[in-house]
Formats: C-alpha cells, sequence, structure tokens
C-alpha cells in the first residue's frame, strides 16, 4: 500500500509539474500570437498610410500645389508606425528566441554570430550597452508599442485555459494509466 501511495504522490507532482509547464508555454504561444496580430494591425495601417502618401503627392505634382505639410505629417506618422512595429516584432522575435538582423531585418537564433542572409556580424556587448543607455524617447516608443497590442478578449483567454485544462488532463490520464500499470505489475 505504501508503494501506491508513493506512486499516487508521484503522478500529482508529474501533474502539477505538466500543468506549469503547459500553463507557461499557453502563456508564450498567446503572447506571441496577440503580438502577431498586433504587428498586421500596424502593417494594415502602414498601407493605408502609403496610399495617402501616394495621393498626395499624385495631387501636388498634378495640380502644382505645395502640399508639403500634409505630406510631412503623412510621412511623421508612417515613420511612427514602423517603429512600433519594429518594436512589435522584436518582442515577437524575443518571445520565439530569436533576434532580428540590423541589416536585413532576418530572424535568427539569439545564439547566432552571424546573420545566415546577409552575412553581418552580431556584436553582443553594445546591444547589452545599448539597453542600459535608452533614451526617454526609446520607453516612449515602446509605450507606445504596447499600447498597439490590444488587450485579450475574455473569450480567447477561456478558450486558451480550456485546451490547457484539456492538455492537462489528458498528461494526468496518461500517467494514471502508467501507475495502474505498475501497480498490476507488482
Amino acid at each position: 500500500m505504501k508503494n501506491f501511495d508513493t506512486i499516487i504522490d508521484d503522478v500529482r507532482e508529474n501533474a502539477k509539474a505538466a500543468a506549469s509547464v503547459v500553463s507557461k508555454q499557453a502563456a508564450r504561444l498567446y503572447d506571441a500570437s496577440k503580438h502577431r496580430i498586433s504587428a498586421e494591425g500596424i502593417k494594415r495601417s502602414i498601407g493605408k498610410k502609403l496610399i495617402e502618401l501616394g495621393k498626395l503627392t499624385y495631387k501636388a505634382t498634378t495640380q502644382n500645389l505645395d502640399l508639403s505639410e500634409e505630406i510631412a505629417k503623412v510621412v511623421e506618422e508612417i515613420t511612427v508606425l514602423k517603429q512600433n512595429l519594429a518594436l512589435v516584432n522584436a518582442h515577437i522575435a524575443s518571445i520565439k528566441n530569436q533576434k532580428i538582423c540590423p541589416e536585413c531585418e532576418n530572424k535568427v537564433s539569439k545564439e547566432s554570430v552571424f546573420c545566415n542572409i546577409c552575412g553581418y556580424k552580431f556584436d553582443e556587448e553594445p546591444e547589452a550597452v545599448e539597453e542600459e543607455t535608452a533614451a526617454p524617447a526609446e520607453e516612449e516608443k515602446k509605450e507606445a508599442a504596447e499600447e498597439a497590442v490590444k488587450a485579450p478578449a475574455p473569450d480567447d483567454i477561456v478558450v486558451a485555459a480550456k485546451e490547457a485544462v484539456e492538455e492537462i488532463s489528458e498528461d494526468a490520464e496518461d500517467v494514471l494509466a502508467e501507475a495502474e500499470k505498475a501497480e498490476k505489475a507488482e
């Protein structure tokens, strides 16, 4: 009987460990998905602004108008959107244990020394120094990027939680089945 209690305790510990791992994985995947959706929204906004810029440029050229202020405003909006997109993409890459090449924007493993597309050599120390000496303007850009990511819908959270619980339950059932087999074998 004591052996069975030990097996049950092991099952509980394994189930807790599995639940923790599954929960962390689900949260990481959910976070990455949320940021990918945000990145797509930013890309659409950039596309719309580029169309607006093209129309203004065409109008200024064909009608010989001075629309430089309007054009400059749209260019600034596009620049801010691109900065936000870069921050969101960098966050997605960090979730996936990747980094982005500053030359070609290719995503590579964080351990990579060279970019496999353009050959850029990554320098580890300047990246760390860059983070420590980030200007307040950079912090504002990061906050803007975080605001660009919409809060998760309650239904999405419920679905993710249900999937995690189902996976944990399946893992626990497998562990219990193994324990029962071990008990019968004794």
